[in-house]
């Protein structure tokens, strides 16, 4: 059950932060940026807890008359002690005031002008702007604005290395409702080891700020030229795990893309070349045959099939260049061929409600005709591979932890993840080979890890009973053959699972070995198969895994 949270918790957590990016950093960052955390130290507790709550609160200026914080005795004291530090100022523009400021307290300003009663609160806006001399009005309160935003974010991209998570994470530990694993962090182990790094780093950030501002207004000749300005890595620049290259590969196919359909070919070629990973290739190769470059289109199709990074950018490949290349030559030696997967179809009556629609009628289905069946999608699977690699995915190895709210390495969905643990990952499908030895780890790990954050694991869909189900009907050389497909691309091979995994009531089955269950993908009317469930089927073929594919009608 959650806790309630103690007094004072946000500054705890921001002094935490702050105090761990200085013995981390203090090396790499510039005078300014280690004053900005040494200087706050200096104030009153008062006055630093008035800062954190502000900074951490959408702004960005604060009335005074609407803020109470039992902790604080009087916050305009301590507003003064911020602003003379340089925490803090009382600069406000002529638009944050007037968001400040209620419809009421707009009208105060324009009482005699007729009909504005009736306007909304942004016609009103509108009307003052236009009308008021807004120099001379004056307000009944104070107005706060907390400063070293920058310097804030910088912290926290330190911190975290990136700036999708905030302080949430901390509350949310404190309050029971997340768990990360107790790993263990060298004192030496940090995302970045030069400035060069950093500001590397904090460049992406603010460029893809512009850029999708600059998308979201349609604004694209703007975006064309800031291409140029992109950052991308050096040779010399040593980044721990790939983060920082496949945050810029990131960047660079969101960009590339929005200037594809925008049709402006020469600048999306030109940014999807300077991206490394998927799908930069294949929106390359698709935008020179659209546009009559296939010769050029076909030879990039050939040079993926030659080192392909996943199996969906060589699944594509080899379609891609079969089709050119008998356009082209006449003739090609690439063998394209797809399965093709016979559905079984069955016509339910369509349920009043459910989270899943179409997945619930067929699990229902199944149900009444007393077989347990699970909605499981990319949930079971995953989640076995997790408790079943646990200690080796949280090896505390130099540079893969950075802060304690880590839900795996930081290179987990990299090459260097397998390359850097082969030895141990070679074993540990050595050993899982032993009879007994996937539900022995499975459980172990279950019930002394649950709760606590790990990419693979979904708590909320492996539930004691589906966990025995699973380990007790599926046989382990059919786990291991999945669980040896996830580990040749974690990225791309943790998702497209079926739907649903259906454990028949009377399976006829005595070995152990023989497979008591079949892994059900859900199609609707009008829906297809999407090539990752292709794939994970063509899989599933290959290693004689049980498997249905079922298409539902619905009966009026």
């Amino acid at each position: 059950m959650p806790i309630e949270l103690p007094t004072g918790y946000h500054l705890t957590n921001f002094l935490f932060l702050i105090r761990f990016v200085r013995s981390q950093y203090s090396d790499l960052l510039e005078k300014e940026e280690l004053d900005y955390a040494e200087n706050f130290e200096s104030l009153s507790e008062q006055a630093q807890s008035l800062y954190v709550r502000l900074a951490l609160r959408k702004g960005p200026v604060f009335r005074s008359d609407k803020l109470s914080y039992g902790d604080i005795e009087n916050i305009d004291l301590c507003a003064t002690e911020l602003e003379s530090a340089g925490y803090m100022d009382y600069h406000v523009d002529e638009m944050e005031l007037l968001e400040l400021l209620t419809k009421a307290e707009l009208m105060e300003w324009v009482p005699e002008i007729v009909g504005a009663k009736r306007m909304k609160r942004d016609e009103l806006v509108v009307l003052i702007q236009s009308e008021v001399d807004m120099s001379s009005c004056t307000v009944p309160f104070s107005i706060y604005r907390p400063l070293g935003g920058e310097r804030l974010l910088l912290y926290r991209l330190l911190f975290f290395g990136n700036l999708n998570q905030d302080f949430s994470e901390f509350v949310l530990t404190d309050m029971g409702m997340l768990k990360y694993e107790n790993y263990t962090m060298s004192p030496s182990a940090r995302l970045f080891n030069s400035r060069e790094s950093i500001d590397h780093s904090w460049a992406l950030f603010e460029m893809g700020e512009v850029c999708e501002q600059l998308i979201q207004q349609q604004e694209f000749d703007q975006l064309r030229t800031l291409i140029s300005e992109i950052p991308v890595l050096s040779q010399s620049e040593e980044i721990s795990s790939g983060v920082l290259s496949r945050r810029q590969d990131r960047l660079l196919n969101h960009v590339g893309r929005h200037l594809e359909r925008q049709n402006f070919i020469d600048d999306s070629l030109f940014v999807y070349g300077l991206a490394h990973s998927p799908p930069a290739r294949e929106r390359r190769a698709r935008v020179l045959r659209k546009h009559g470059k296939e010769t050029e289109s076909l030879r990039l199709c050939e040079e993926i099939i030659v080192s392909p990074i996943n199996e969906e950018e060589l699944e594509f490949a080899t379609r891609f260049a079969y089709q050119l290349s008998k356009k082209l030559r006449g003739s090609s030696s690439i063998d394209p061929s797809i399965l093709e997967f016979e559905a079984l179809t069955v016509g339910l009556t369509k349920p009043l409600s459910g989270t899943h629609g179409v997945e619930d009628a067929v699990r229902l289905w199944y149900e009444e005709k007393g077989d347990r069946c699970f909605y499981v999608e990319n949930g079971l699977v995953p989640s076995l591979f997790g408790l079943c690699f646990w200690d080796i995915i949280f090896e505390p190895l130099q540079g893969a932890f950075v802060n304690p709210f880590q839900r795996g390495p930081l290179d987990l969905f990299s090459s260097s993840f397998h390359s850097s643990r082969e030895q141990a990952i070679s074993e540990r499908l050595n050993e899982l080979e032993m009879p007994g030895e996937i539900q022995r780890r499975a459980h172990v790990f279950f019930s002394s890890k649950h709760g606590i954050a790990n990419y693979f694991v979904r708590w909320d869909i492996v539930t004691p009973e589906l966990l025995d189900l699973a380990l007790t009907r599926i046989p382990g050389r059919d786990l291991l053959a999945m669980f040896s497909r996830m580990l040749f691309d974690l990225r791309s091979n943790c998702s497209g699972f079926p739907d649903l995994i259906n454990f028949p009531n009377k399976c006829g089955c005595e070995s152990p070995n023989d497979r008591n269950y079949e892994m059900v993908e859900v199609k609707g009317p009008g829906d297809k198969l999407q090539l990752n469930q292709k794939r994970w089927i063509k899989a599933f073929s290959s290693n004689h895994i049980p498997f249905k594919l079922v298409s539902v009608e619905w009966r009026p």
